[in-house]
This record gives C-alpha cells, structure tokens and sequence, in this order.
C-alpha cells in the first residue's frame, strides 16, 4: 500500500452523514457517539502512518504517540490497515471537548511537539475499516466491517492511545447517554449500507443534540478597550447559490493565545471588500478577509432575521474545506 498522501487521498475519501432529524428506527441501525474531534483516514503500515483529514492534511506529525500505536498495530496484524475514525483529546483518560486539541493541532515545531504529546494526551478512536491488508471492504456491509474491526482491534493498546468507537443497537439508550455525558449528539448506521466514499448518505444520519455548526469568516473587527488582536469574528455560511450569507459576530470563547493566532491567520487573507453577500453593520471597523478560514461555533439558537444568538467560539477546523 503506498502512503504518499496524494495517492492515499485519492483511493479513499471519507464517507459522510446527512443530517437526521428523528431517531430512526428498525433492526438495521445501530448508534454510536459523535466524536468531539478531528475526523481522519489513517492509512497505516508497520514502517509509516498517515492520518489524513477530509481536506487531505496528514496530521500525522502532530500526534507521534498515535503514529507509534498505529504502526504497531498493523505490525502485530502482519497487514497494511486502513482505518476510518476521529481523533480526540483526553482528560484524565476521558474523551474531552474539540477546544483542547486546539493547542496540539497546528503546531509543526518538533520540540514543542513533543512537549504536547508529553502532556496533552490524545487518542484515535477507530469506527471503520475499509482495507485489511490486499482486501478491500468498500462494498461490505457495515455488520462485516465491524466484526472485522473488532477483530483488528482487540486489545489495541491498553493505555487507551487507540480505541475502538461504542456502538449500541438501543438509539434511544445512546440519546440518553449523550445527553448524561454531554456529546454533540450521535451518529446512527444502517448495518447493512457499504462504505460510500466521498459521499454523503442517508445510511450515516448525524443527530445533534446542542447547536454547534463550522462557520466561514469573512472578517473581523477592530477590539475595544485594553481587548488585543481582534473585537469578533465576521460569521458566514455558504447558501445554495454559491453566495456567502453572514450569520452573525462571537468574540468569546478566546483566550490569549487563540486571539493572537487568529489574527496571524486573518491578517494574511486581507482583503478590501466584504465577501459577503449583504455587507453587514458592525459597531467596530471591519476588516475583510478571503473566506477561507473555518471555525466551531456553539449557539442557542437562530434568531428570525437569520442570525445567531450567543454564539461562543470553539475552535478552527484544519480538516473542514470553507466551501464544503
């Protein structure tokens, strides 16, 4: 199996889930967590690992300890592996929030690295199997890919660096759970669907339980009194038109270092007009920027003009494409 990551991207996108609205229900679905992290594909071999995001960014180096249970694992199973999953934060070896891989995702300097691994721990959290080794398991049914999986994975590291996702037949009992733990929500299967590359299925229904959506900025405003960097970011989503519709403004959920990040990144896509549809109103002096940048943000809700109520930042997303 090649892993340069121009020919991995090219032989597996990842799948991708419609948005449910009602649990679904029947024998042929099953449920498991949405995960508060990156998703990737991780293309690993005993020698090299890839773990490539949807926008093909491999990852990889940013999380070495999960890079050295990946080659250890296709080692032990004497076989190239490909995996779909998420990587995420941990806490006390839980699962945490997306915010706390902000400060390992982007950092490429190799001491500082190595800082973060030491003492940020993260995890991959592996939910498909699409090649064992020469075999391809594109066209099978979710049921075999997971039974395979859990074959694959079985005891996978007993420190937790690879784990593999929960699954319940029971969507109402994993609702529940998501609401007790605090999950964004839950992703419900159809068992008997293949592996869709690229696409996105029905057979993948993606249920929220909190309102949290990736945004584009398409600005920023000037900070008021002793604030540094930037006031709020300009919020905006792409409408079915191709036009970039604003959404609303969030200068919380910062801390000093995010706010300073930010600016570096906005500050190089600067432009002289809005790249908005309609040029919004704000109470500080804007400055526009090319729509490249994607963010997590957490609302109460949208208001009847079309704009966000409280929206509070998360964190950028790396692995989401602006028009995507």
């Amino acid at each position: 199996m090649s892993l340069r990551a121009g020919d991995a991207r090219q032989a597996i996108a990842p799948m991708l889930c419609a948005v449910g609205g009602e649990l679904p229900e029947g024998d042929d679905w099953t449920f498991e967590p949405k995960y508060d992290g990156i998703r990737v594909i991780a293309y690993a071999t005993p020698g090299q690992v890839l773990l490539l995001t949807r926008n093909g960014n491999d990852k990889s180096r940013q999380f070495p300890e999960l890079v050295e249970a990946l080659m250890a694992l296709s080692k032990r199973r004497e076989r190239p592996l490909v995996l779909d999953g998420e990587v995420v934060a941990l806490d006390a070896g839980e699962i945490a929030r997306f915010g706390q891989l902000q400060s390992r995702m982007h950092v490429t300097d190799s001491a500082r690295i190595r800082t973060h691994a030491g003492q940020e721990s993260a995890a991959f959290i592996a939910f498909d199997l699409l090649l064992h080794g020469d075999t391809s398991l594109l066209n099978e049914s979710w049921v075999k890919r997971r039974a395979l999986l859990e074959k694959v994975m079985g005891d996978a590291d007993a420190a937790g660096v690879l784990r593999l996702a929960e699954t319940d037949a029971d969507g109402q009992a994993m609702i529940e759970r998501a609401r007790e733990a605090g999950w964004e929500g839950t992703i419900a299967k159809r068992i008997t669907a293949p592996y869709r590359p690229g696409r996105r299925s029905s057979d993948w229904l993606k249920l929220k339980l909190e309102n949290t959506q990736e945004f584009v900025v398409g600005g920023w405003t000037e900070p008021r009194r002793s604030r540094k960097h930037l006031g709020a970011l300009l919020l905006g989503y792409y409408a079915a038109d191709g036009k970039l519709d604003y959404a609303g403004h969030t200068g919380t959920g910062f801390d000093r270092a995010g706010l300073a990040d930010m600016e570096r990144r906005l500050r190089r896509l600067g432009r002289k007009t809005s790249p908005f549809r309609t040029e919004p109103k704000t109470n500080e002096a804007a400055h526009w920027v090319t729509p490249k940048v994607v963010v997590q943000v957490r609302f109460n809700e949208w208001t009847r003009n079309g704009t966000l109520r409280q929206p509070v930042f998360i964190g950028v997303r790396e692995d989401k494409d602006a028009k995507a």
